[in-house]
Formats: C-alpha cells, sequence, structure tokens
C-alpha cells in the first residue's frame, strides 16, 4: 500500500526538523497532520514504514487497555477486538485509519461517562485527520449526550422521528448536497483509477435517498465473494460474510435485550454506511474506512446492551429445568 511512504516520510521530516510541528499542523494535507500525532508518540524514529505500522499496534494496545480498565468490553466485544482479521490487517500498516478509530473510540467512550470536555477534546483530532469521520461522529455524540442514551437509552418512536428528520434534511438538501456528492463520487472514482465518464450520476433528490439508503447495506457488504478480483479481495469477502453474520446475531440479540439502546447505534451505523457508500467504490478502501465504524458498533452495542454470547440459551434452560424439579 503506497499511501504508507508518505506517512513514514513526513514522520521523519518532522523528527529531523525538515518539516515543523506547526507547518504540519496547519497544513492543508491530512499525511502531515496525521504525521503530526504520530511523531509525538515515545518511539524512535521509524527506518521504514514496518517500524511506522508498530505506532500503530501500539495505539491499538492501549485502546484494549483502556476498555478492558473501564469494563467495557464484554466476552463478545473483546473476542472481536482481537480477532477482527481487518483490524489486524490496519493496525500494522502505517496508515492513518488506526489513529482515526483511537480518537473515535476515546470520543464515545467519554461521552458515555458524560465527560464533555475530555470527548472534545478527543473528536477536534478527527476533523483535522478526517473531516468526515467529524461529520459523522459530531452529530452522534451530541445525540448520546442530549438523550443520555448510555444510562436511558434512546426510544424506537425517537429513532423514527430522528430517521424521519434525517430523510427530510436530505430532501431539502439535495440541491446543494447532490452537486457535492456528485463531485466526490467522481473524484474518488478517478482516484481508484476509473474513467469519470463510466460513472453514473446521481440525478435527482428521489434517487438521493435510493443511492444512500440501498449504498448503505452494500458499503457494509463488498466485496461480493462474485466481485473479488484477485487473492486479498477473496479474503476479505469471506470474512465480509463471517463478519455479517456476526453483526446479525448481536444485533438480534440487543433487539431482545435492550431495543432502546440498540436504536441509537442503528442510526449511527446507518448513517456512517450511507455517506461513505455514496463515494466510495474501490473494495480495497471500503474495506478500510469501514473497520473503525463496525468495530464501534460491535464494541458499544455489547456494552450498552449487555450482549455476553451471540446466541441466547433459553432453549437450553427449558429442557434442564424440568429434571431440577422431578429431582425436587
Amino acid at each position: 500500500m503506497p499511501d504508507q511512504f508518505k506517512y513514514w516520510r513526513a514522520v521523519n521530516s518532522l523528527r529531523n526538523g525538515e518539516l515543523s510541528f506547526t507547518q504540519a499542523f496547519i497544513s492543508d494535507g491530512n499525511v502531515n497532520q496525521a504525521s503530526f500525532f504520530f511523531a509525538l508518540l515515545p518511539f524512535p524514529t521509524p527506518v521504514s514504514p514496518i517500524s511506522l505500522g508498530f505506532y500503530n499496534t501500539f495505539l491499538y494496545i492501549i485502546l484494549f487497555f483502556v476498555l478492558y480498565v473501564k469494563k467495557i468490553f464484554t466476552d463478545v466485544s473483546i473476542w472481536f477486538y482481537l480477532l477482527f482479521p481487518s483490524a489486524a490487517l490496519y493496525t500494522a500498516l502505517s496508515l492513518r485509519e488506526t489513529l482515526i478509530f483511537f480518537f473515535m473510540t476515546l470520543t464515545i467512550v467519554y461521552a458515555r461517562e458524560s465527560k464533555i470536555f475530555r470527548s472534545a477534546l478527543f473528536i477536534i483530532p478527527i476533523y483535522l485527520i478526517k473531516f468526515q469521520n467529524f461529520f459523522i461522529l459530531g452529530p452522534i455524540v451530541l445525540m448520546y449526550f442530549l438523550f443520555n442514551v448510555a444510562k436511558k437509552g434512546m426510544s424506537l418512536t425517537k429513532a423514527l422521528v430522528i430517521g424521519a428528520i434525517s430523510l427530510i434534511g436530505l430532501l431539502l438538501s439535495a440541491p446543494i448536497a447532490i452537486p457535492l456528492v456528485n463531485t466526490f463520487r467522481v473524484a474518488m472514482f478517478v482516484e481508484d483509477g476509473g474513467n469519470k465518464d463510466e460513472i453514473s450520476l446521481i440525478a435527482g433528490a428521489g434517487d438521493f435517498v435510493f443511492q444512500g439508503l440501498t449504498s448503505a447495506l452494500y458499503f457494509l457488504a463488498k466485496p461480493l465473494p462474485w466481485e473479488a478480483s484477485n487473492a486479498l479481495q477473496l479474503v476479505q469477502s469471506v470474512e465480509n460474510l463471517a463478519i455479517l453474520a456476526v453483526l446479525l446475531l448481536i444485533t438480534r440479540q440487543a433487539w431482545k435485550l435492550r431495543p432502546d439502546k440498540l436504536a441509537f447505534w442503528l442510526l449511527f451505523l446507518a448513517f456512517s454506511m450511507s455517506i461513505y457508500g455514496l463515494v466510495v467504490f474501490n473494495y480495497g478502501t471500503a474495506v478500510r474506512y469501514r473497520y473503525p465504524f463496525v468495530i464501534i458498533y460491535v464494541i458499544f452495542v455489547c456494552a450498552d446492551c449487555n450482549i455476553t454470547r451471540l446466541r441466547s440459551h433459553k432453549r437450553a434452560k427449558s429442557h434442564t429445568q424440568p429434571m431440577t424439579k422431578s429431582l425436587d
């Protein structure tokens, strides 16, 4: 992944004085700003992109202990965190995705604890590194505070109302939003090696809403097995099927236990997948952008809804109960 060399060179430039920390912080490029945070970590100057990849692994380990000490993990989410293949891959590379995941997760952790200042402190770097995620996470964290979701949850009625308001907002903003979305669609398609004349643009408000809804599901699932064109994509497609099965089981359990809290996180997942689904076409990029949102969904749905196993044991209990009575 050639982008790794950009971050590696930028960190080395910061460490040897060719690029000042002030210049990196205020520059327009996301690479320099992400490298600013990498360069602050207390490690020797990386001699290769592999060395810089250890910086990300360190952040992933630190985040593990934060979530463990704060008792946010459950028996399900802790294993998902440790065994998710895409997380193992991208947290070992010298890219900005782990930094983004690190700051996003801590923003939500402190939002759950109603620590507004700390939550705001960790969301600011996201704006500098990846402003799209800032605008996705910002409204979500605000709703988390306003509705006190961690303690009270969010009623299904509120979730439906918010969904309806969001849909109306999309329709009203369509004249302004559609040209911007089309611009990003073309730019991302060309960046991934496509011809700008081959991409279908969003035609109107109805198409905008339809594409937003359908692209969310597709973005969560792609690449599908028959779309894989190389070995890595084939592995990713198999992983997708397994992850979708796990998400379905977790969501099903959460629906039975705490649908009020699940409703909030479903909004989070649908909102994020819709935005990226509209503009990202490359399969590898989709997996790379998607994995922080998937892990966050699993961690906090399991924490808020107390998901300790993927499947219910009610059936097993019903078989053992008559035996207990007979012994009594």
